[in-house]
Protein backbone atom coordinates (compact mmCIF):
# COMPACT_ATOMS: atom_id res chain seq x y z
CA UNK A 1 0.00 0.00 0.00
CA UNK A 2 2.99 2.32 0.52
CA UNK A 3 3.66 2.13 -3.21
CA UNK A 4 0.09 3.23 -3.89
CA UNK A 5 0.43 6.21 -1.56
CA UNK A 6 3.70 7.11 -3.30
CA UNK A 7 1.87 7.02 -6.64
CA UNK A 8 -0.91 9.25 -5.29
CA UNK A 9 1.68 11.72 -3.99
CA UNK A 10 3.53 11.59 -7.31
CA UNK A 11 0.47 12.30 -9.47
CA UNK A 12 -1.73 14.28 -7.08
CA UNK A 13 0.70 16.19 -4.85
CA UNK A 14 -1.18 19.48 -5.22
CA UNK A 15 -4.50 17.88 -4.27
CA UNK A 16 -2.95 16.00 -1.32
CA UNK A 17 -1.35 19.21 -0.03
CA UNK A 18 -4.51 21.29 -0.45
CA UNK A 19 -6.69 18.70 1.29
CA UNK A 20 -4.23 18.18 4.17
CA UNK A 21 -3.89 21.93 4.66
CA UNK A 22 -7.67 22.34 4.71
CA UNK A 23 -8.11 19.53 7.25
CA UNK A 24 -5.38 20.99 9.48
CA UNK A 25 -6.87 24.48 9.25
CA UNK A 26 -10.46 23.40 9.98
CA UNK A 27 -10.11 21.07 12.93
CA UNK A 28 -13.79 20.99 13.85
CA UNK A 29 -15.43 21.56 10.47
CA UNK A 30 -13.11 19.87 7.98
CA UNK A 31 -15.70 17.26 6.97
CA UNK A 32 -17.84 20.07 5.54
CA UNK A 33 -15.25 22.70 4.65
CA UNK A 34 -12.91 20.34 2.77
CA UNK A 35 -15.43 18.22 0.86
CA UNK A 36 -14.61 19.73 -2.55
CA UNK A 37 -10.88 19.22 -2.00
CA UNK A 38 -11.52 15.61 -0.96
CA UNK A 39 -13.50 15.05 -4.15
CA UNK A 40 -10.70 16.60 -6.22
CA UNK A 41 -8.15 14.30 -4.57
CA UNK A 42 -10.36 11.26 -5.14
CA UNK A 43 -10.85 12.19 -8.79
CA UNK A 44 -7.13 12.71 -9.33
CA UNK A 45 -6.18 9.42 -7.69
CA UNK A 46 -8.88 7.51 -9.59
CA UNK A 47 -7.66 8.96 -12.89
CA UNK A 48 -3.93 8.55 -12.28
CA UNK A 49 -3.39 5.60 -9.93
CA UNK A 50 -4.72 2.33 -11.31
CA UNK A 51 -4.71 0.54 -7.97
CA UNK A 52 -6.79 3.28 -6.33
CA UNK A 53 -9.41 2.94 -9.04
CA UNK A 54 -9.39 -0.85 -8.68
CA UNK A 55 -9.77 -0.55 -4.89
CA UNK A 56 -12.66 1.86 -5.27
CA UNK A 57 -14.41 -0.43 -7.77
CA UNK A 58 -13.77 -3.65 -5.86
CA UNK A 59 -14.17 -2.43 -2.29
CA UNK A 60 -16.88 0.24 -2.58
CA UNK A 61 -19.44 -1.63 -0.44
CA UNK A 62 -16.80 -2.13 2.28
CA UNK A 63 -15.76 1.53 2.03
CA UNK A 64 -19.39 2.58 2.35
CA UNK A 65 -19.92 0.39 5.44
CA UNK A 66 -16.83 1.82 7.11
CA UNK A 67 -17.81 5.42 6.33
CA UNK A 68 -21.34 4.81 7.59
CA UNK A 69 -19.99 3.33 10.81
CA UNK A 70 -17.77 6.38 11.30
CA UNK A 71 -20.74 8.69 10.71
CA UNK A 72 -22.84 6.84 13.26
CA UNK A 73 -20.03 6.65 15.81
CA UNK A 74 -18.27 10.01 15.57
CA UNK A 75 -17.71 10.13 19.33
CA UNK A 76 -16.22 6.63 19.47
CA UNK A 77 -14.73 5.58 16.12
CA UNK A 78 -13.04 2.61 17.80
CA UNK A 79 -16.43 0.89 17.44
CA UNK A 80 -15.64 0.67 13.72
CA UNK A 81 -12.47 -1.43 14.10
CA UNK A 82 -14.10 -4.48 12.48
CA UNK A 83 -15.22 -2.39 9.49
CA UNK A 84 -11.71 -0.96 9.23
CA UNK A 85 -10.24 -4.46 9.33
CA UNK A 86 -12.62 -5.53 6.54
CA UNK A 87 -11.56 -2.52 4.48
CA UNK A 88 -7.89 -3.30 5.05
CA UNK A 89 -8.38 -6.91 3.97
CA UNK A 90 -10.25 -5.84 0.85
CA UNK A 91 -7.61 -3.31 -0.20
CA UNK A 92 -4.80 -5.76 0.48
CA UNK A 93 -6.58 -8.40 -1.60
CA UNK A 94 -6.89 -5.97 -4.51
CA UNK A 95 -3.22 -5.04 -4.09
CA UNK A 96 -2.15 -8.69 -4.19
CA UNK A 97 -4.26 -9.28 -7.28
CA UNK A 98 -2.65 -6.25 -8.97
CA UNK A 99 0.84 -7.53 -8.08
CA UNK A 100 0.05 -10.93 -9.61
CA UNK A 101 -1.31 -9.29 -12.76
CA UNK A 102 1.80 -7.12 -13.05
CA UNK A 103 4.04 -10.16 -12.57
CA UNK A 104 2.21 -12.04 -15.33
CA UNK A 105 2.39 -9.04 -17.63
CA UNK A 106 6.11 -8.65 -16.97
CA UNK A 107 6.70 -12.37 -17.52
CA UNK A 108 4.94 -12.27 -20.89
CA UNK A 109 6.83 -9.15 -21.95
CA UNK A 110 10.27 -10.45 -20.87
CA UNK A 111 12.02 -11.80 -23.99
CA UNK A 112 14.05 -14.19 -21.83
CA UNK A 113 10.87 -16.13 -21.04
CA UNK A 114 10.09 -16.81 -24.70
CA UNK A 115 10.71 -20.40 -25.75
CA UNK A 116 13.29 -20.18 -28.54
CA UNK A 117 12.65 -23.78 -29.68
CA UNK A 118 9.37 -22.81 -31.35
Amino acid sequence: MDQTLDEVNKHCADQVHAYATCVDSNENTWKVDCVDLRKALTKCSDENVTLMKMVRLSCQPVIDRYQECLRKNEKDPSVCIDSLRDLYQCTEGVGQMQEKMNALKTKHQDPRTVDSTK
